[in-house]
């Protein structure tokens, strides 16, 4: 959909949904209809916010975001794993990559970031249905579910002011378009009654709240981001383009621990989100790389983790044909995967071979997500295993920024 017609669409939208609660409040205002009408205006209401921010969810376009790199390769007439890695390892693209990478651990303008903490009581996966996993608490900054987008909204927390179960909260730290934070530099406000003896600084703030987080962690920091760029030919030269295909989301256990489980690509939930227990397939990038006429070259982002594997426990390496990946942990090592030629049945029989090696498992510690995260050598036995999967479908080489 052209940007024009998109912006008319939710345009559109917004008249309805805003003429729509007018009508019910006139119709009740009048006796047209019932009384208890007006608890969906109300339920319609607390939704307006994301209703209204629905078209800067959806609708950022990647060539507001791109940089040209000059490339000293000729430009072949077809991507090889030699292009790709010649590219990777050329001082502009390597500049490019380290400037992602450091920030990690910073949260940008409007940005939202997303905390989910997983218990044991809670951490039990359905092989044969539809396997969510409702978290204990979470905590969203710059969260859509309330005006005021400079805040963080928590569900379930310790503190439960004036006995709601939700509550956000609003920041201190103000940004400009285009700046970058530190999260565990965050300053809560601390002009409202209800926050008047909490901690300011975010870190504590979340403690207080039941999230076991750290001061320090030596590996895996929660408070992290993921980053990361896409390489592509765009006619006669390569480009990098950021286009918003996931929302930040980090995920912890009852330890403080984090994770990894990969990128969250459901850009319409809020602080009511839960964990679906499958891989991203990265569907709005492939959709946005093909639509504008893209060549992809290879798809860099970071991994939180120092590893042997540079693997999320679910995602995948983009699981198409003409791709390639690159994961890069905090040493600056990374993992190449290079995608062999397969259709898309063989794609299929992939990701059922990796759904059923994650489910036989899981099996052994009767299918608790936690009873795998916490058990580090029954986590690497099952990432070899994982590893063992793709090296049928993708080239897999080792490298190391310089």
């Amino acid at each position: 959909m052209k940007p024009a017609l998109r912006l008319l669409f939710y345009i559109i939208l917004n008249v309805a949904y805003l003429s729509f609660m007018a009508w019910i409040v006139y119709a009740v205002w009048t006796h047209k209809i019932p009384f208890f009408w007006i608890f969906l205006f109300l339920t319609l209401f607390f939704r307006l916010p994301s209703v209204l921010t629905a078209y800067s969810r959806y609708a950022m376009e990647d060539d507001q975001y791109f940089l040209s790199l000059p490339i000293k390769s000729n430009i072949p007439s077809m991507i090889t794993p030699d292009f790709i890695t010649d590219v990777i390892h050329q001082e502009n693209v390597i500049n490019t990559i380290l400037n992602d990478l450091r920030k990690t651990r910073q949260i940008g303008y409007r940005e939202e970031w997303r905390l989910g903490l997983i218990t044991p009581d809670n951490d039990l996966h359905n092989k044969n249905g539809n396997s969510r996993i409702r978290l204990k608490r979470t905590a969203v900054l710059n969260s859509t579910d309330y005006f005021k987008r400079n805040n963080v909204a928590v569900r379930n927390g310790v503190v439960i002011p004036l006995g709601q179960p939700k509550w956000t909260y609003g920041l201190d730290t103000k940004l400009n378009q285009g700046e970058f934070i530190d999260i565990r530099n965050i300053r809560m406000e601390d002009n409202s009654s209800i926050t008047e003896h909490r901690s300011r600084l975010f870190p504590g703030f979340l403690r207080e709240d039941g999230f076991p987080i750290r001061d320090t962690y030596p590996d895996g920091d929660p408070l992290t981001t993921d980053r990361g760029g896409t390489i592509v030919m765009n006619k006669d030269k390569l480009i990098v383009i950021y286009p918003r295909y996931f929302v930040q989301r980090r995920l912890i256990d009852d330890d403080g621990n984090l994770v990894d489980l990969g990128i969250d690509e459901d850009l319409s939930q809020n602080t009511d989100f839960e964990v679906e227990l499958r891989p991203s397939v990265s569907r709005l990038l492939l959709q946005r790389t093909s639509r504008r006429g893209y060549v992809p070259v290879v798809r860099y982002r970071s991994y939180p983790y120092v590893s042997d594997y540079i693997l999320p426990l679910l995602d995948t390496p983009m699981s198409a044909s003409g791709w390639a990946d690159l994961f890069i942990d905090p040493r600056g090592k990374g993992k190449l995967f290079i995608s062999r030629e397969k259709t898309e049945t063989e794609w299929y029989e992939m990701m059922a071979k990796l759904k059923q090696l994650f489910d036989d498992v899981l099996a052994k510690r009767s299918y608790h997500l936690l009873g795998l995260t916490k058990d580090k050598t029954l986590l690497n036995y099952y990432l070899a295993r994982k590893m063992d999967v793709l090296k049928d479908y993708y080239v897999i080489q080792d490298w190391q920024l310089p």
